[in-house]
């Protein structure tokens, strides 16, 4: 092996040995985006916009945000109805916690 030089790194099939893509190195790569530009062009694909959710004021109605909601290290409970509660859960007596 003496005096051979890499000249650079190839994705290859397993199966049937046909090139894939060029493999960049961490100091070519940069930065992440380098890194995902060379993951879009391996599998051929584009960027998909991450999906945006709009919850309005009458869908956030969980415990957590209750002013009855109690949390406690062991057990969350709920003061209006004297029961453990979940933290995710919703009733109809909901009442919003004041924001300051």
């Amino acid at each position: 092996m003496d005096g051979w030089t890499s000249l650079g790194k190839v994705l290859a099939c397993a199966i049937c040995g046909e090139k894939l893509g060029d493999v960049a190195t961490a100091a070519e790569a940069g930065s992440s985006s380098a890194a995902l530009d060379s993951l879009k062009n391996l599998l051929q694909a584009e960027e998909e916009a991450a999906p945006a959710i709009d919850l309005h004021d009458a869908e956030k109605r969980f415990c957590k945000d209750c002013v009855h909601f109690v949390p406690h290290p062991f057990i969350n409970r709920c003061g209006l109805h004297d029961r453990p509660a979940d933290p995710m859960g919703d009733c109809p007596q909901f009442t919003p916690k004041v924001k300051e």
